[in-house]
């Protein structure tokens, strides 16, 4: 089967959507498919290259102005070019991971030739006008970008999406089924037993540690980016608070428009001694980063799902967590994490405080969160689209699916 991605957004751009394809597309290829993706290329120029051993098409592209990372497609060069590539290509599935300009594109030249296409839902506008101040505009902005992704979501046989929290968020603006379908994780790589980079078998948390200048504290751990909807403010916030209590370093792994801002907040807040920005941290050094720390913490207001959360609870970590978003469905207050209300700075020092505390507490939530990530087993993801695929192709209903309990 020749499977068909789309996305506006792709590498070097490290997003939701980039992990999503890239993790899933190398074992579809292992099961005897060919995957290639259509995405903006780095450059004005239609490109050819081979990412993660992955076909991808580029079309003509430009910086977007405020994120020169973030490419757009050339719209007057992509229509003629996206039909071409289609028929070229000859796929038998098309998998849109947004709503934008190219997959629009993609869309327009399939009604001329009648490929099946589903899409996945990555998007919630949120992680887009968490910098508009007026909420008045933000509201107006947030129907604007919802209506425009109905609108191109309902053209679809089938829309998947990575919770049932973001299904049901999206089911009452689109007409077609939508079903849940976790994006998946690696096992293999990130489990409690077999966390180290084969090419670096010595690996261990204290080369780690001394790696990005970690103290031997316990840690507190944030892996994502640092954008505005991950609310690490408030994070910052309730562990000035925490530490009058317990001793600890929190460790915040990524990059992102908030980074210089947060390192500013920590030094005001007199807590820079015990917070530690490691910047972008290669893949093989995440799971001894996981390791190395007793509880991860997530106060975002904007996930369908955090691939960085799951990867953490597969290392055997419990998890702090706002109730928000899909956060809620994932983690189950006092069974395998502890939730507090966003924004509740005073109860999310409290779960800080119990959770470095209670060692009996964090090993009961470590055995009920391995016990349930099985359910992310990235390799079950893959059987999935893979019956999802095969039952476009012979117009066959996908079946519902129930949602999972902890």
């Amino acid at each position: 089967m020749k499977i068909l991605f789309v996305s506006d957004t792709y590498y070097p751009h490290l997003n939701g959507v980039y992990y999503f394809v890239c993790r899933i597309a190398p074992l579809l290829q292992e099961k005897g498919h060919r995957v290639a993706v259509i995405a903006p290329s780095e450059t004005i120029r239609f490109t050819k290259k081979r990412i993660d051993d992955i076909e991808v098409f580029g079309v003509p592209s430009l910086p977007l102005l405020l994120y020169p990372k973030i490419r757009f497609p050339i719209p007057f060069l992509i229509s003629s070019r996206v039909e071409r590539l289609l028929k070229s290509f000859g796929p038998d599935i098309i998998h849109l991971q947004d709503h934008f300009m190219l997959s629009r594109a993609v869309l327009r030249a399939n009604k001329r030739i009648g490929v099946p296409i589903l899409g996945t839902n990555h998007f919630m506008p949120e992680n887009l006008t968490s910098l508009v101040r007026s909420e008045k505009w933000k509201k107006r902005l947030e129907e604007l970008m919802w209506a425009r992704f109905s609108r191109v979501y309902d053209q679809l046989m089938l829309v998947t999406t990575p919770t049932e929290t973001a299904a049901q968020l999206i089911r009452p603006k689109l007409n077609v089924e939508v079903a849940a379908i976790s994006s998946g994780i690696d096992l293999g790589k990130f489990n409690p037993s077999n966390p180290s980079n084969p090419s670096n078998p010595s690996g261990d948390a204290a080369k780690i540690r001394a790696r990005y200048g970690i103290p031997d504290k316990p840690i507190l751990l944030f892996v994502g980016r640092l954008d505005p909807e991950k609310k690490l403010e408030d994070v910052l916030a309730a562990t000035a608070l925490a530490l009058k209590q317990v001793d600890f370093c929190l460790v915040i792994v990524g990059k992102g428009l908030r980074k210089s801002a947060l390192e500013s907040l920590a030094a005001e807040l007199g807590i820079a001694g015990n917070v530690f920005f490691t910047g972008f941290v290669p893949e093989e050094d995440l799971p001894l980063i996981y390791k190395s720390s007793r509880c991860f913490i997530i106060a975002s207001i904007a996930e369908l799902l955090s691939l960085a959360m799951l990867q953490a609870m597969a290392t055997g970590l419990p998890v702090i967590a706002a109730r928000a978003g899909a956060l809620g469905e994932l983690i189950r207050d006092r069974v395998n994490g502890l939730l507090f209300d966003a924004g509740d700075i005073e109860c999310m020092v409290g779960c800080i405080i119990e959770m470095l505390k209670n060692d009996d507490l964090r090993q009961n939530m470590r055995a009920n969160n391995l016990e349930y990530i099985g359910q992310h087993d990235i390799h079950a993801t893959v059987r999935s689209f893979e019956r999802i695929y095969q039952g476009l192709g012979w117009n066959i209903p996908y079946p519902h699916i129930q949602e999972s309990t902890i």
